[in-house]
């Protein structure tokens, strides 16, 4: 009898640290708490006030550039990296005035991990399109005339470069930005370009390395 007494106090356990986490009940009252009295407003880019309000805050672009959830990637999220390090990369550990405990800030991670959800997923519902690599997926519409919309699929939160050059080689535009996990879409406008065929390549920037997203051709029509 003690023995089965074991058996079924382990399974309880393991059934319970594998529960998924309600934003209602598990991560709202959080933020209430420990949050909501300087950032129920929206002060500081984060809204804590509600659930489309936390998905809705975005850093500014001279700090993270991001949203500060984003969904199945809880390293990336500005948000743990405010909670849950010493020495976050922009400004101090939050909250002000009392750490969260190491049970909020796992719950706040394995929510996130999750997919962010508002409400508990079903098996089904829990299955994700996010990317396990980085594809490039064209631009359209090509032909265009001034403006294209590149796409690519991103598996991970990662600054991002767009080159363009003409027929000849020589570089004619690019842009810098930060793609978001999943599908991400960024215009390059050639209004100061004549008509042509133009290349394009991306590149995903980490650190001081980088590495090739994908190239493409455009042709642009005026």
């Amino acid at each position: 009898m003690k023995r089965m007494l074991l058996v079924l106090s382990f399974s309880l356990i393991s059934f319970s640290a594998t529960a998924q986490i309600d934003y209602s009940n598990d991560i709202q009252p959080i933020f209430t708490g420990k949050c909501n009295s300087c950032h129920s407003a929206g002060q500081n880019s984060f809204n804590s006030s509600s659930y489309s309000a936390v998905m809705a805050s975005t850093s500014p672009s001279n700090r993270y550039d991001s949203k500060h959830v984003i969904p199945n990637n809880a390293q990336e999220s500005p948000l743990v990296d405010k909670i849950d390090s010493d020495n976050p990369e922009f400004g101090v550990r939050m909250p002000q005035g009392g750490q969260l405990s190491t049970d909020e800030i796992d719950k706040i991670k394995q929510w996130i991990n999750e997919g962010a959800h508002e409400e508990v997923q079903t098996s089904n519902e829990t299955e994700t399109d996010y990317p396990d690599k980085f594809e490039l997926l064209g631009n359209y519409p090509n032909p265009f005339n001034p403006s294209t919309v590149v796409q690519f699929r991103s598996p991970v939160s990662s600054e991002f470069k767009i080159t363009v050059y003409n027929a000849n080689g020589q570089q004619v535009n690019s842009l810098v930005g930060r793609a978001a996990v999943g599908e991400n879409d960024f215009t390059v406008n050639l209004s100061d370009q004549p008509s042509g065929v133009y290349f394009y390549r991306i590149r995903s920037i980490s650190n001081a390395s980088s590495s090739m997203i994908g190239s493409g051709k455009m042709t642009l029509i005026k």
